[in-house]
Formats: structure tokens, C-alpha cells, sequence
């Protein structure tokens, strides 16, 4: 304990830093889950001091890697990171003094573990702890994919396999099982210390429209006096928002996205965790490590895409444990960005293989040498296409990586097959349909006036625990009000006596009311534009209805696209996952119709219905 004291200023370890701990300290790999502002840096830093050698740790993000470095240093404690932001000179000194074991602890990003340079210098310490922080970025079913975290599970294995932990704030349990998987590790301790939040409260408030959006954000600026922060869509809307609230309130107001250079970028986090009562307008690439626990709000203009993203988000309020509010402005329509995100996260099958193209037109003896802006400029692709589409081809083994050194990367170009095409399309249909899915429960979430939001937090990572906070969210405000309830799509009132016998499945009139539209005998397109909602979620609501035998599925889907879907099903031998079906379809049948398809099979499967109906 006088360590504790000694180095890090407390005398007692919180809940599941001291299990985690020795579980670590007896060689056992361990994967932590721990809500944001519970300590979790704390764990391999106490661990480091108390192994021998030196402790690596993986952290995404340069900021958070020097905010660490800076406490411990104060602290007394031998601890560097090495990145690209320091100059080679530095680097190589950095390094230098890491092999002759002169730090504790050394902070990398995961693409500094494809430097073989660095690789070679790594092999000769004795690296006694692996630490993967914000491990959830290795999990392509996760919120917040990396595609260089994927290579971790090799490098463990190059350093001889040193005890490990990885921890995360936002994990449901299949994103856990999937972060063990890609690590590699066996007979892991896991430590979940539960993902309540008692001090926050939840909102959601359903704003059709812009000027709806601005007049709930007037109404929480007016009311909560502090810190915020207020997460966008897109960087256009973050600068055009900024300006009007500078042009409505005396407040600071700093903008964060990824458009911006890294310098400015730095600045304005800087300066705003300087600042007292100033909100931060950004976009989803704020946040990740900031160090302000005295944040009052967090409000999304905009739905993010999950609600691991949602709850990792809103989480950063409130982090000194007092009271925080945490808002999220709904309007149907606006989860067509989401959409968009979802259908351009990765390059196409044509995409992909110019490409390869590309690289492979710069190769000299077989060594291809390329920059991400070179590349973007010749094919046209953005930043995170790019950096996948990379990542695909080296699955394809159309490429080997060997080197990178931030600016440049080097590339062993081979034969780009067929057939490989071919699987990486799939895998791509497959992950999408994952992430229809996750904002799907996102939409349920948003929508839903009859559940406590808290409680559909908890469930949605797997804890079972009842919410602490009294009251917790708008449900239980209006509850014990006795105030009706309004479901959004239809305007229907209920109160709270009768709430509980709407559709478990989310609001009862969003789903009737598309029913009754299809009823009317309108289409697909008709029913989106008159509810103002997205096709893709249109056709999530015929499925069900189709399910239930409400709708028939003629009115939706063609005889002929009918039978040609029946016989990819027969083909793949099943329907829980629409990529294997897709790919041997036309491209003119889209996912939607499939589900609408699978959903009769379905049917008809578990009763007498005949086919067609």
C-alpha cells in the first residue's frame, strides 16, 4: 500500500483495481472492463512498478499518450512514449535508452509495431507486461475498429508471450470474447466491474427537425451551468454550430474534428480543458482519453451509430462523480448519415482492386514505397477506406508489409486473386449487416418511451445490475411526475399505468403505424417518405411484419426476386447472416428484400403457411 501512496497519491485501490492486480502480478493474462473515470490506467501502471523490466503499452492516441507520460513523470517514474511527433533524433535516443532498460513504462501507438526497426530494439528488452489500452479497438465488431490493432495478437507472440492485460470502457460480451481471440491469450481472468453510471442522467428528446435541435440545446445551455460537450455528425456541422452558439451565448466554444491539423487539433483540446464552463463542439474523433472530469453535459446532435459508441460518449460527463446530464437530440432522418458511414466504411470489390493497382504500378524489384496522400490523390479514396483497404489486401496476402515509418509505408506486392476479391467482399456484407444491426439497438433505444434508458444500457453490455440513480433518465423523471408519455412516430399518448403494454420491440405505433401505411398499399419508398425514415429501416419493419404474418410478402418483393433469394438460401444452408446469400445474388437485389425473404422462411418454417404467401 505505500506504493499506492507513495506514487500515486491514495491510500485504497477502487473496486477491481486491486483483483485485477494481483491477478496480473501472478502471471495471469486478465481483460479489464471498467466504466470511464474508474481507474483503469492505474492498473498497469501500479503493475509496471511492480514487475521487473519494462511495461509496453498500446495506446491510440499521441495526446493521451503524453498526458500519461507527464503525470508519471512527476510522479518519479521512469516512463517515455516514442511517436512520430518527436523528431528522428529523439526517437532513436528514446529507443536507445528503452533497450539498456532504462524506462518502466513506454507508450506506443499499434502502428508503431509494424516499424521492424522497432521491432528488432523491442526484441531485446524484457518487455515483463503487455498493456492494451482502449482494447476494443481491436475488435471489428466493436464501436471503434483499428485495423493496426489487429496485429497485436503477432507481437505478443514476438516478445515470447508476456503476461498481458487489455481494458476498455465499452465492451458487450461478444466484444470481449473477440478481443481475447485477437490477442491470443489463454486462461484469462476477466474483471467486469460493471457499467453503471449512478451520477448521470439520461435524456432523449425528439427534435424533427434543425431548428427543433437548437431549441433543446438553447433549453440545456439555460438550465446546466459547466463544462459540455456536443457531439456531431459531420465537421461541416461542427463549425456552422459553433458559430451559432458563439453568435447566442457568452460561453468559450472550441471546435475538435478530424479536418483539422493536428496542431490545431491540439491546441483546442488544450485549451479547452484549461477552460472553465467552455464547450467542446466535435465530432466522434474528440474524446478518447481527454482528462476533464468536471464535464456537466455531453449532447449528440446527431444518433452515433451504436450505443457502445453512444455510452462511451455520453460517459465523459460527469467523471468527478456529481451530477451530469447527458442528452441525445433525435430526429428520425438523421440516422441516414449513420447509414452512410456504414455503406462507405470499407472500398469496394472494384475499389479494392485499383488499389492494388496503385501500389502495385510503384513497385520497383518487387518493394512498393507509398504514401496515404499519394494514394488518396490517384485513387480517390479517403483516409479510413484507405488504411482498410490496406489491411484487406494484406489479409489477401496481395500484400506484405515492411515497413512504416508514418510518412511512407512499404509494401512486398503480390498476385491479387480472384477468389480473394471474392472473400474480403463477403466479410465486408458481413461486418455491415453486423453494424445494421448495432444501430438498429441504437434507433430502439432513441425511440423507446417505455423503458428506463440506464436499465437498457446495462442489458446491452450484459449487466444485469439494476440502475442506482434515482431517478436516472426521462422515463423515471416523467414516472414520478405521472406526466403521459409521447411515442414519437404516431403522437399516441400513454401514461405510465398503461406504458407496459406497447411492443416489446420498441414502440408499438412505429411499427403499426408503417403497417397501417402498407396496408394502404403503398410502397417501400412511399412508406419511408411519408414516416421520414430510411428505406434500409422501412425494410427492418416489413421483415417483422412479414414475420408476424401482418404483410404479405408479395406486396414488397417480386416473384421472381422471391425465388432467386429461396435459392441462395438452399445454396448457403442458412439465413442467420445475409453476406454468403448476397454474394450470390445480383446487384440489383439489395438487402432488404433478402430480409424480407428470410423472414417468410422464417415463418413458414415454424408453421403451416404455404411458400409465396
Amino acid at each position: 500500500m505505500s506504493l499506492l501512496t507513495h506514487y500515486f497519491g491514495v491510500s485504497a485501490f477502487r473496486p477491481g483495481q486491486y483483483a485485477a492486480i494481483s491477478h496480473i502480478l501472478n502471471r495471469r493474462n486478465t481483460l479489464v472492463v471498467m466504466p470511464t473515470g474508474s481507474g483503469k490506467s492505474l492498473i498497469y501502471q501500479f503493475s509496471a512498478l511492480s514487475l521487473p523490466g519494462t511495461a509496453l503499452v498500446i495506446s491510440p492516441l499521441i495526446a493521451l499518450m503524453k498526458d500519461q507520460v507527464d503525470h508519471l513523470s512527476e510522479r518519479g517514474i521512469a516512463a517515455t512514449y516514442i511517436n512520430s511527433a518527436l523528431s528522428s533524433d529523439e526517437q532513436a535516443r528514446r529507443i536507445r535508452q528503452m533497450e539498456d532498460g532504462d524506462w518502466r513504462l513506454v507508450y506506443v501507438a499499434p502502428e508503431r509495431l509494424r516499424n521492424p526497426a522497432f521491432l528488432a530494439a523491442l526484441k531485446k528488452v524484457s518487455v515483463s507486461l503487455l498493456a492494451v489500452d482502449e482494447a476494443h479497438c481491436i475488435s471489428q465488431w466493436g464501436h471503434d475498429f483499428r485495423p493496426d490493432y489487429l496485429h497485436l495478437g503477432a507481437v505478443r507472440k514476438l516478445l515470447n508471450e508476456p503476461v498481458t492485460v487489455a481494458l476498455t470502457a465499452t465492451a458487450t460480451p461478444e466484444v470481449q470474447d473477440d478481443i481475447i481471440r485477437q490477442l491470443g491469450l489463454v486462461s484469462v481472468e476477466r474483471i467486469v466491474t460493471g457499467f453503471a453510471r449512478p451520477n448521470l442522467v439520461f435524456h432523449v428528446h425528439h427534435t424533427p427537425d434543425l431548428r427543433a435541435k437548437l431549441r433543446a440545446l438553447r433549453k440545456l445551455l439555460g438550465v446546466v451551468k459547466g463544462a459540455g460537450i456536443i457531439y456531431v455528425g459531420t465537421r461541416r456541422e461542427a463549425n456552422e454550430l459553433a458559430l451559432t452558439l458563439e453568435a447566442d451565448y457568452q460561453i468559450p466554444t472550441f471546435v475538435y474534428h478530424g479536418g483539422m491539423e493536428r496542431r490545431e487539433r491540439t491546441a483546442a483540446q488544450d485549451t479547452y480543458l484549461n477552460t472553465p464552463n467552455a464547450v467542446m463542439i466535435a465530432t466522434n474523433a474528440f474524446g478518447m482519453g481527454v482528462d476533464r472530469t468536471d464535464v456537466r453535459f455531453v449532447a449528440h446532435f446527431h444518433i452515433p451509430g451504436t450505443l457502445e459508441a453512444y455510452y462511451q460518449e455520453a460517459g465523459r460527463a460527469g467523471r468527478d462523480g456529481k451530477l451530469a446530464q447527458c442528452v441525445l437530440l433525435y430526429a428520425p432522418q438523421d440516422r441516414r448519415l449513420q447509414e452512410w458511414f456504414i455503406e462507405n466504411d470499407a472500398p469496394s470489390r472494384n475499389e479494392l482492386a485499383a488499389l492494388h493497382r496503385a501500389i502495385v504500378s510503384r513497385a520497383r524489384n518487387g518493394v512498393a514505397r507509398v504514401s496515404l496522400e499519394e494514394l488518396a490523390r490517384v485513387t480517390r479514396l479517403f483516409e479510413v477506406k484507405l488504411r482498410v483497404g490496406m489491411l484487406h489486401l494484406e489479409q489477401a496476402g496481395a500484400l506484405e508489409r515492411l515497413d512504416d515509418e508514418g510518412y511512407g509505408v512499404s509494401f512486398r506486392v503480390h498476385a491479387l486473386t480472384d477468389a480473394a476479391l471474392q472473400a474480403t467482399a463477403a466479410e465486408v456484407q458481413e461486418r455491415r449487416a453486423h453494424k445494421r444491426t448495432q444501430l438498429a439497438k441504437m434507433i430502439a433505444y432513441a425511440e423507446s418511451t417505455t423503458q428506463c434508458r440506464q436499465e437498457m444500457l446495462l442489458r446491452h453490455f450484459g449487466d444485469t445490475s439494476e440502475p442506482r440513480a434515482k431517478p436516472c433518465c426521462d422515463y423515471h423523471i416523467r414516472l414520478a411526475r405521472g406526466l403521459p408519455h409521447v411515442t414519437p412516430a404516431a403522437g399516441r399518448h400513454t401514461t405510465a399505468a398503461d406504458a407496459g403494454a406497447q411492443d416489446d420491440n420498441g414502440p408499438a405505433s412505429t411499427l403499426e403505424a408503417t403497417g397501417i401505411l402498407f396496408a394502404q398499399g403503398m410502397s417501400v419508398r412511399e412508406v419511408a417518405a411519408k414516416r421520414g425514415l430510411s428505406i434500409t429501416t422501412i425494410y427492418h419493419h416489413a421483415a417483422q411484419l412479414i414475420a408476424r404474418d401482418q404483410i404479405p410478402l408479395r406486396q414488397l418483393v417480386s416473384q421472381q426476386v422471391e425465388m432467386q433469394v429461396r435459392r441462395a438460401i438452399e445454396q448457403v444452408g442458412a439465413t442467420d447472416k445475409l453476406a454468403p446469400i448476397k454474394y450470390l445474388l445480383p446487384d440489383s437485389i439489395d438487402y432488404g428484400e433478402i430480409r424480407c425473404v428470410i423472414a417468410a422462411v422464417t415463418r413458414e418454417r415454424t408453421s403451416s403457411t404455404p411458400p409465396g404467401a
